[in-house]
């Protein structure tokens, strides 16, 4: 996949101009083993999600758990990505543990609905729309 096609799929994604921006800003190169060793760090941001919702932040933590495991299962084929591939799926990664993106994850309780869409476009480039039922029935 060349960097026009992953450009592409995300302009022709459901992506606001400002969630795009944010998200191609955050797609940095990052070696296999930093992304493997990221799947920890999407499970960390998981736990501070359902920790603030037990504590009664308005949080869809319904769909940080879609969100998590679609990114952990896309981090678990590192190995066979591209270097352009890798550096979309650094993006979804960031933007996901980024909490102040284009809908602050904790200030409503739609804050992470931006996050999916990142995902399910993420997910679309890299052809694995299989993991996006799972974020789509929890977006309005």
């Amino acid at each position: 996949m060349s960097v026009d096609d992953i450009v592409r799929a995300v302009a022709e994604s459901a992506l606001s101009v400002e969630e795009r921006l944010g998200f191609l800003d955050l797609c940095e190169a990052r070696s296999v083993d930093d992304l493997l060793a990221d799947r920890e760090r999407v499970q960390a941001h998981l736990r501070v999600i359902e920790t603030a919702a037990e504590s009664g932040t308005a949080l869809q933590v319904e769909l940080a758990h879609p969100i998590a495991t679609a990114l952990i299962d896309l981090l678990s084929s590192a190995e066979e990505r591209t270097f352009v591939e890798r550096r979309v799926l650094a993006g979804a990664v960031e933007y996901f543990l980024r909490s102040d993106d284009a809908d602050s994850d904790f200030a409503s309780m739609h804050g992470l609905q931006d996050d999916a869409r990142v995902v399910i476009a993420v997910s679309d480039a890299l052809g694995r729309d299989d993991l996006v039922s799972g974020l789509t029935i929890h977006l309005p």
